[in-house]
């Protein structure tokens, strides 16, 4: 994984309230696209230290940006976002930003 730039809690959907059919892959790496302030950007959260995340569930994760320079700008502790995959899965905010990562 690219070095974390963002600390962040993560609370996936319930299957039942829309979000994924089942966890997220059991290790490495998981990457969808990240929703802050209406534009799309490709986020990425190290498994290693979560594990799965199932939904229904809330981790505080790290967070990697394929593209940093266009991110780190717009974020800020206490910042909202959304994860999507096709639809709505998840809601996070911002923890903590480390733009030197």
């Amino acid at each position: 994984m690219r070095h974390p730039h963002v600390r962040a809690e993560v609370s996936l959907f319930a299957t039942s309230a829309g979000g994924r059919s089942g966890p997220t892959p059991e290790v490495g790496r998981y990457g969808c696209p990240m929703n802050l302030d209406g534009e799309y950007f490709d986020a990425f959260f190290d498994l290693a230290e979560t594990g799965p995340i199932s939904p229904g569930q809330t981790v505080t994760a790290s967070m990697a940006f394929l593209s940093p320079e266009l991110v780190i700008p717009r974020m800020a502790a206490g910042k909202r976002f959304s994860l999507w995959e096709g639809k709505m899965i998840a809601l996070g905010r911002v923890l903590s930003v480390h733009p030197d990562a």
